[in-house]
């Protein structure tokens, strides 16, 4: 991917992050703390898709399909990094809101599991020759990831709480956010992938 046009597609997230951020109104119990509480929950869901990316095309490695090794790979990398901004932010919401890390809520449990699964994916990359069992690994992750989404109870975070807001403006902000994450993330996975296909 030519790199002015990433750099546009980063440049107009960047905007659209901020026309975003500036335009979701204050909460009545969170303040304006809700609009770093919507950007993590808008970031994690970006971050969930490239995992179920990474997953679909590990599925596709193995049937063998050209090309989808490098994408896989690329979408891989860009993966982790991310879920490690994401668990960072994430941690960071509790402090900030509830006073505290709350170490047994499960969906921060997911987060860590997760991220365990994440890098014993990429040791697979490295230590092992088969290009097939890191994309085995992937598939398996991404579906690990939504059984674990759909199956724990949410003890301490509401059930969707920008979808069951009062102000719709809300749900308009937050798919603004996810917009702004998926403008930078997929462009840079993509890069990485043309990147990866031509050394090879």
């Amino acid at each position: 991917m030519r790199k002015g046009l990433l750099a546009g597609l980063a440049g107009a997230g960047v905007v659209l992050a901020v026309a975003a951020v500036l335009l979701t109104p204050p909460d009545q119990k969170l303040g304006g703390m809700v609009r770093f509480v919507m950007y993590h929950g808008a970031s994690t869901w970006v971050n969930m898709l490239t995992f179920t990316v990474a997953g679909v095309l590990g599925l596709a490695t193995l049937a063998g399909r050209d090309g989808a090794r490098a994408f896989g790979e690329a979408f891989r990398w860009v993966a982790l990094p991310h879920w490690v901004v994401n668990t960072i932010l994430g941690l960071i919401s509790m402090k900030l809101i509830w006073g505290g890390i709350l170490w047994n809520e499960p969906r921060l449990m997911m987060t860590f599991g997760i991220l365990a699964g994440a890098l014993l994916v990429l040791a697979a990359q490295f230590m092992l020759d088969s290009p097939k069992v890191p994309a085995a690994l992937d598939a398996m992750l991404a579906a690990a990831l939504w059984v674990l989404v759909l199956v724990l109870p949410n003890l301490f975070h509401p059930d969707s709480p920008v979808f069951n807001a009062t102000n719709r403006i809300y749900v308009a902000t937050f798919f603004g956010m996810v917009a702004s994450v998926a403008l930078v993330v997929m462009p840079v996975a993509l890069a990485v992938a043309s990147r990866r296909a031509t050394r090879r």
